[in-house]
């Protein structure tokens, strides 16, 4: 088929999913991080024919009616179209633009990855300094991104209880599967297999338990370890149990009843003094792992 609309720079438009405003034809509607890794739902209009390109990494999940997308990519005169249904994934490299035409009006659900993390992320899994390129796909039926994609989901209806850690974990995960399943160049890796060696290991708690109150990073973590992110979270479930983002909630949960116990300090207070974003969110996990809420639990000690 011959080109027939030109991509033009004043026709395009920059997608950015970490806005809080309208951009074009697309709305945001709810969304949990501000780092790394943002989860974020919301809407589009019609499109009737745009270059658009995206800020970050992004996989975004139809959620709403089958709709005909056509689109083009930027070094191809070949138009290509496809009827999407609910669930399809389309997934962007924030670098390549697309030339994209809907024909009617969608909602969504996207993770959205700062290159600079997908990157990193690449470089501690491949053991060479890396920087993904991806392929662009739209409408593909994608098991591992529809799982993913329903944790992440869980995730934000619940408000981001589980914190950066976890959303980062998601992350990883997402970033590796990507790299094999759509990047343009990829040789796998042996697999590390076991846990972390003890002296690692005990940095990384240390770390850990000295940090209780900040936003923990699943890429520091690594760093501590010597690992990629993707062998790290492997490694750490395998030696302690449990994936990094359960233990330091786990952490986080213990020192939160410490505090009950022996200090007056209004709940608000324990949750940002042991690095919950906000009282629901240690009412939330403290009910999860201890069966009452703090207000219970301290009642229950008069």
């Amino acid at each position: 088929m011959e080109r027939d609309e030109s991509l033009n720079e004043q026709d395009t438009l920059t997608i950015d999913f970490k806005s809080t405003r309208p951009i074009g034809p697309v709305a945001f509607h709810d969304r949990v991080g501000s780092g790394s890794v943002v989860l974020v739902r919301g809407s589009s209009h019609p499109i009737e024919g745009l270059v658009i390109r995206f800020s970050q990494v992004t996989v975004a999940i139809h959620e709403s009616e089958t709709l005909r997308v056509d689109w083009r990519s930027n070094d191809s005169d070949r138009l290509q179209s496809k009827a999407i249904t609910c669930g399809d994934a389309h997934v962007g490299d924030g670098r390549l633009p697309l030339w994209i035409r809907s024909h009617g009006c969608a909602s969504f659900f996207a993770i959205v990855m700062d290159e600079a993390f997908v990157n990193e992320v690449c470089e501690k899994e491949r053991g060479q300094a890396h920087n993904l390129e991806l392929n662009a796909a739209i409408g593909a039926q994608d098991l591992v991104v529809s799982q993913i994609g329903l944790l992440a989901r869980k995730e934000l209806r619940e408000g981001g209880i589980r914190g950066r850690l976890y959303r980062e974990s998601l992350g990883t995960a997402l970033i590796v599967h990507l790299s094999r399943q759509y990047g343009t160049a990829y040789k796998a890796l042996a697999n590390r297999k076991g846990g972390l060696a003890t002296k690692p290991l005990k940095r990384v708690v240390d770390h850990i338990n000295e940090h209780l109150e900040e936003e923990l990073s699943l890429l520091d973590l690594a760093r501590i370890a010597d690992l990629s992110p993707h062998h790290f979270g492997t490694a750490f479930k395998t030696s302690l149990g449990i994936p990094p983002h359960r233990y330091v909630i786990e952490r986080r949960i213990d020192l939160a009843r410490a505090l009950l116990q022996r200090s007056d300090r209004p709940i608000s207070e324990v949750a940002y003094a042991v690095g919950f974003s906000s009282q629901s969110h240690l009412t939330t996990n403290f009910r999860r792992a201890m069966g009452v809420t703090p207000r219970q639990f301290r009642e229950s000690l008069d």
